[in-house]
């Protein structure tokens, strides 16, 4: 046990804090980051088929500056998300399934090999 300045023992740990993310919300949140990843690669796929030419020069311009937006705002989207993905591959793997016991399921295990590159 360690010592408050005041000469005070510290209780020890109670439990009730968790040392870190929980696995099972970790892999969740990584399935929601791969589907948002899919699902915003397929958006901007559409947007950009959907160009439309006005005619008019300046309508034009607006129009495409418009959908320009669209579609960085997309891969900004979904760059965050594969960013993301290794960073949550680090708590995907814990104590009941896989640290020492058992293999990990075969996408936890490719996660934590990208993240040790």
């Amino acid at each position: 046990m360690g010592n408050r300045p005041g000469g005070s023992a510290c209780p020890p740990y109670s439990g009730r804090v968790p040392l870190g993310p929980d696995p099972v919300r970790a892999r969740a949140v990584a399935g929601h980051l791969d589907a948002l990843a899919a699902t915003v690669g397929e958006a901007e796929d559409d947007v950009l088929g959907c160009l439309v030419v006005t005619g008019e020069p300046r309508p034009q311009r607006v129009l495409d500056d418009w959908l320009d937006q669209v579609v960085d705002t997309l891969r900004a989207l979904g760059e965050t998300a594969a960013d993301l993905a290794p960073v949550l591959a680090r708590h995907e793997l814990g104590p009941a399934d896989g640290v020492g016991a058992g293999a990990p399921d075969a996408d936890v295990a490719a996660r934590a090999r990208e993240v040790d590159r």
